[in-house]
């Protein structure tokens, strides 16, 4: 071949590079599968083949026994012969389509409680929240599809746990080392700061170390925390409960992420429910600011709430009920709790407005799961009256009153065995020299549990019939007629009761086992379900030493006067929406009764008109052993004065004091003027308290300083403790303040006249209203132009009409 060829074919080559480059390749693939071995060989002469010692440690087989390769292959072939049955191949389809009907229903309700109106989400979100069908995996994918807003609402209508997503490494706690550390840096950002600058040269003077440490412990290792560590974990939390109420210190620790560290909190603290609760007060204070929605749900806080909401414990229940209630802003019926104002009813949502605030105040050294706790119930004689008897009976020594008895009662005992939490207190929560508050040894406040009837397992229906119509039949006739245990001594000359009760209506619950912790919270929901119950609680001490709000900074030492305190709460309960266009009930225990009086003549003069409205919508009021004229428990100053040092509170609290007068008479002017509606009644204690544990007792409210000229008024035998805890239902105490309640609800109502139709036995309730008349009329014509035929109605259908 010539040159010339050559270089022509060169040319031709090179006008096609994409066609010699494929031809290349092709070549070059085949020369290597055609000499694979003779490459694979020289290769192993370079690299070592061998297997690792890690392929050695495989099993190259994975036995099974025979006897359970035998019985699987039996199962699989009778399912195969089941599927093959007729019966089966109509069910499954049905199955299969039944199963995909409800997944179906669930993801579209699930749409349109997040993208629907208002009214479509409620709905929605009502019928989400009655679905618990569905497998764990369909909930785990509906609980992540969820939104911040649908998980709330889920949370506040009693939705099913699985429903929420749950907490980020829950099994995992990481070291209170590394936690401390991050609060130390997170506190440090809010300087300067009077509060944090205190609470830094007291608890923080350098920086805590965690170097070369575990990260993460296991749920075994953290009960082998050391106390140091969790004492200052715990120190902390109080400490963020105090500076959390400023909103601007809630966002910044909001906006840093602190949530995520209150959830290392949370899980170190798990199985110690005072300290969850103190933690659960700073969510709540946190919750109050406008977004804070989408954190606590990226946080995983949603789901924590909603389990604390069904905990055992009632003081986890309230306080992360108003955590959501504050974070639920689809609610209609939306209403913010600020600190120290608790919703104990409702804690869910909703759908009708209530129609009455009924608000629990305690007094010096109360609280709301302390002072409104039941009475201990130890067995005591009835007074009974009836035809041709009368019987009374005194087996309570005044010098040793039920509630001093507390302390070995078997109530304690069957909540929780754990008997060390006394530290050698009395009943009354007292030391030798001074009064402690009251403290409940459970570390659980469980809740009452409710009377279940009991099923009788009698084969024979006659038997079976005459045993329950033994067990329905009443103890005694209504020709008697049963005293309650806690009838007062003392009333006033137009005091109405009920004193009594027919013997047919008496329930005896002296051997009931059932015991409630806030009688407020689980008993009055039962009778008046439509109202709103508001338990106040507050920090008070006796003497300066114990003030707990003073003990982080100086910023809260005037917060013990009475007048700051009343400025305060009302302003806090005015942002819950008291009052609004519903009565006002006032419940106030001893020092509780004069923040009600301050607060209600500080809301008549205020402008602004969401404080105002508390005042005008205030119905009625029930004074419980309130100190209006003062108390002889500041007598202490006088003679202890240089080991005791009273608090504030004792000293405005002095029997006599120019102030405390110069209130309760501004206040008896406005009983006559402004609040001239309101009704009002007090009960005052007719036994002394027990103080020390020289049994030494002392009347801390007498019947002068707590009389009132104006309302009815009460002397009951029980102690200045007792005055607020009522044995059981059927007291005089409880049944009072249903009856407060009752007249309340009736003002708004409107009065209702009984009407006798003719030819009936029953009688018809008729509103007054101005068309009242007219229609009474109607009705009574109509019945005139029928014949007359006697009708008799149950008793059920009589209460029923009542309870509408």
């Amino acid at each position: 071949m010539s040159k010339v060829a050559l270089g022509g074919f060169t040319n031709t080559l090179r006008r096609y590079p994409k066609t010699v480059g494929g031809v290349g390749i092709l070549t070059t693939c085949g020369l290597i599968l055609l000499e694979k071995q003779r490459i694979r060989n020289y290769l192993s002469k370079w690299v070592n083949t061998a297997p690792s010692d890690t392929d050695k440690k495989r099993p190259d087989y994975i036995y099974i026994k025979y006897h359970i390769y035998k019985e699987s292959m039996r199962k699989l072939k009778q399912k195969e012969e089941d599927e093959k049955k007729w019966v089966s191949v109509i069910i499954n389809p049905i199955g299969k389509w039944w199963k995909s009907i409800k997944h179906s229903v669930a993801w579209r309700l699930l749409n349109i409680a997040q993208t629907g109106s208002q009214h479509d989400r409620l709905k929605a979100v009502r019928q989400l929240a009655c679905i618990d069908h569905l497998k764990d995996w369909d909930f785990r994918h509906l609980a992540q599809i969820c939104d911040a807003r649908t998980a709330i609402s889920l949370a506040r209508s009693g939705a099913d746990s699985r429903w929420f997503v749950p907490v980020h490494m829950r099994g995992c706690i990481k070291n209170p080392k590394l936690v401390l550390a991050d609060f130390h840096d997170m506190l440090a950002r809010l300087r300067p700061n009077s509060c944090v600058d205190n609470f830094f040269n007291k608890y923080f003077p350098q920086q805590y170390p965690h170097e070369g440490i575990d990260e993460f412990f296991t749920q075994d290792q953290a009960s082998s925390l050391s106390s140091q560590d969790t004492d200052m974990l715990k120190e902390i939390i109080a400490f963020l409960h105090h500076i959390t109420k400023e909103e601007a210190v809630a966002k910044q620790i909001l906006n840093e992420g602190g949530l995520t560290h209150l959830m290392e909190l949370r899980k170190i603290f798990a199985d110690d429910n005072e300290t969850l609760s103190t933690l659960c007060k700073v969510m709540a204070n946190i919750s109050l600011v406008d977004t804070s929605v989408e954190h606590f749900f990226a946080s995983g806080w949603i789901g924590a709430l909603a389990e604390w909401m069904k905990c055992p414990d009632l003081r986890l229940q309230v306080i992360s009920a108003k955590t959501m209630a504050n974070l639920d802003h689809d609610d209609p019926n939306r209403v913010e709790y600020p600190p120290n104002v608790y919703p104990l009813h409702p804690r869910l949502r909703t759908r009708a407005k209530p129609k009455a605030d009924i608000i629990f105040i305690h007094g010096l050294l109360g609280g709301v799961f302390i002072t409104w706790r039941q009475k201990d119930r130890n067995p005591t004689e009835l007074g009974l009256y009836g035809k041709n008897a009368f019987y009374t009976s005194e087996t309570d020594d005044v010098f040793l009153v039920g509630e001093q008895r507390r302390g070995n009662s078997r109530i304690f005992k069957n909540v929780n065995n754990n008997n060390n939490a006394n530290n050698g207190k009395n009943g009354n929560g007292a030391t030798n020299n001074t009064v402690k508050k009251e403290k409940m040894t459970d570390p659980i406040l469980k809740a009452a549990k409710k009377e279940k009837n009991k099923t009788l397992g009698i084969s024979d229906t006659a038997t079976l019939e005459l045993v329950e119509a033994l067990q329905n039949t009443a103890e005694l006739e209504s020709d008697w007629e049963v005293v309650h245990p806690d009838v007062p001594l003392k009333a006033g000359e137009n005091c109405c009761g009920e004193f009594s009760v027919p013997g047919n209506e008496w329930q005896n619950q002296d051997n009931c086992e059932d015991y409630t912790n806030c009688w407020p919270m689980e008993w009055l929901p039962d009778d008046y379900p439509n109202t709103r119950i508001i338990g106040i609680d507050y920090t008070s001490a006796v003497t300066e030493w114990s003030a707990n709000f003073t003990k982080y900074c100086p910023c809260e030492k005037g917060q013990g006067q009475i007048d700051v305190r009343a400025t305060s709460l009302l302003d806090r309960l005015s942002k819950s929406d008291i009052g609004n266009e519903r009565p006002v009930v006032w419940i106030g225990h001893s020092m509780g009764g004069i923040l009600t009086k301050l607060m209600l003549m500080k809301a008549i003069d205020d402008p602004d008109p969401k404080v105002n409205q508390i005042a005008k919508s205030t119905s009625s009021i029930l004074f419980l052993g309130t100190p209006h004229r003062g108390s002889s428990i500041a007598k202490w100053k006088q003679h202890m004065q240089m080991i005791l040092s009273p608090s504030i509170e004792v000293k405005e609290m002095e029997e006599g004091a120019p102030k405390l007068i110069a209130m309760h008479n501004r206040f008896m002017d406005c009983l006559n003027t402004c609040f001239r509606n309101v009704k009002v009644v007090t009960i005052a204690e007719g036994a002394p308290t027990m103080l020390t544990s020289f049994k030494f007792p002392l009347r801390i409210v007498t019947e002068d300083s707590a009389r009132i000229d104006y309302g009815d008024f009460y002397v009951l035998k029980d102690d200045h403790l007792s005055l607020s805890k009522p044995i059981f239902r059927q007291s005089f105490l409880y049944q009072r303040v249903l009856k407060v309640i009752e007249d309340s609800l009736q003002e708004v109502e409107g009065p209702t006249e009984k009407v006798e139709l003719p030819g009936t036995k029953f009688k018809v309730e008729a509103i007054k209203t101005p068309a009242s008349g007219s229609l009474v009329d109607k009705v009574r014509s109509i019945f005139a132009a029928v014949p007359q035929i006697s009708i008799n109605f149950p008793n059920a259908h009589c209460e029923q009409s009542k309870r509408d």
